[in-house]
């Protein structure tokens, strides 16, 4: 997020003056000993400018000043200028198998408390949002005097309607139905986001990856669900609907007798996530719902010749296919724990070369994004920040 803040008024009517503003923020965020002598001499901002935007950004708690000095000779020392990355902070809210789990971040994206709890497989409405309540009070418990939550983002795996704030139902809590997000909000009297976790996953990699803003790219996630996210040209393919490439539920079968989570048969989750998996074959522990942990242990375990593995790739190399057809991406971005493990995902990559057609076979870039969800984490309470700084990096004085 920090590295950004030069761009916060872009895309939208601004002074000169704020959009230097923005400048002088991000410098002080990005520089170490900086001073207002080393913003000017860097920014070339008249030293009047300077000081203004300096002033104000220490009165709202943005900056501060640090005992230490420049001494630059032949000239006066200089006060070194830190920002203040606790004033701002938000909450994110995850779920991870049936786990939920909080994180607090300030807007360097430093996660500064967290806090994970599981949820039993028939929890209801009810149970998951005293879960939520139970997690945000947890990690804002050590807020520090005089620092701003600017509000909680939930990212979900199943059906979101994010406009409307609800989510309508997830194969993994099937009690859990057209769940109102909107009285969390209401009870803690702070704005709440809501989104889908690989979308936010992906918009995590555009913005840190500014080469990929330009292309189309297919996010799948391979663990203990499967589920895909894509983006054309930096923009996410919606729904009205709330979800979008279901690959988990994917028919693969039409005389299956396997019910899936969802209560469909012969979904491709029947044959290849680790919910169906565990317990079926020792090379997929049974218990683990950490997908960290899992990430290790595929990294670390040889999977080829296992007949439950094989079946499962066969088939999830079959769907993937699929959806490449659908969309043609540039990039394939694999994350979870299944494609952390070289043999699988090689096997992958060879048999995409080997079915597609020749005109794409060659120009489709086949990636993994190492240990799990985390940057969904970091994006989905951008917009708090972004919203939040619009206003505090408008210049008030001059």
């Amino acid at each position: 997020m920090i590295s950004t803040v030069e761009q916060i008024h872009k895309g939208k009517r601004y002074r000169l003056k704020d959009k230097d503003k923005a400048r002088v923020y991000q410098e002080i965020c990005t520089t170490s000993r900086c001073s207002r002598k080393t913003v000017i001499q860097k920014l070339k901002i008249r030293p009047t400018t300077v000081s203004k935007i300096v002033r104000e950004l220490i009165e709202d708690g943005l900056v501060e000043e640090t005992p230490e000095r420049i001494q630059d000779a032949p000239g006066r020392a200089q006060v070194v200028l830190r920002a203040n990355p606790n004033l701002l902070t938000a909450v994110s809210i995850t779920v991870q198998a049936r786990q939920i789990r909080a994180a607090r971040l300030n807007i360097t994206e430093e996660v500064q408390e967290r806090y994970t709890e599981p949820l039993p497989p028939e929890v209801s409405n009810e149970g998951f949002l005293e879960g939520c309540l139970r997690a945000y009070r947890a990690v804002t418990r050590e807020v520090l005097a005089g620092s701003e939550i600017l509000g909680v983002a939930l990212s979900l795996v199943g059906t979101v309607d994010s406009v409307h704030k609800r989510w309508i139902s997830t194969a993994r809590w099937r009690n859990i139905r057209n769940l109102e997000v909107g009285t969390l909000e209401e009870y803690l009297g702070i704005p709440f986001l809501l989104n889908r976790m690989q979308d936010a996953e992906l918009l995590y990699f555009i913005q840190k990856n500014p080469s990929y803003r330009e292309k189309n790219v297919l996010l799948v996630h391979w663990g203990f669900g499967i589920g895909a996210s894509y983006a054309s040209k930096g923009s996410l393919l919606d729904s009205t609907v709330g979800r979008t490439c279901e690959i988990g539920h994917l028919r693969v079968s039409s005389s299956s007798t396997k019910q899936c989570q969802c209560g469909a048969f012969g979904c491709l989750e029947t044959e290849a996530a680790l919910w169906a998996l565990q317990g079926k074959t020792p090379l997929v522990p049974q218990g683990i719902l950490d997908e960290e942990e899992l990430s290790q242990h595929f990294r670390e375990t040889d999977l080829s010749r296992d007949p439950m593995i094989e079946n499962a790739l066969e088939h999830f190399c079959v769907a993937l296919y699929n959806l490449i057809q659908v969309f043609y991406p540039d990039t394939v971005l694999f994350i979870g724990p299944v494609t952390e493990n070289e043999g699988i995902f090689q096997s992958i990559v060879r048999y995409m070369q080997r079915e597609l057609p020749p005109y794409a076979k060659d120009r489709i870039e086949f990636l993994v994004l190492p240990g799990g969800f985390k940057g969904c984490i970091r994006s989905s309470v951008y917009p708090f920040f972004q919203r939040r700084l619009e206003t505090l990096l408008k210049v008030r004085s001059f």
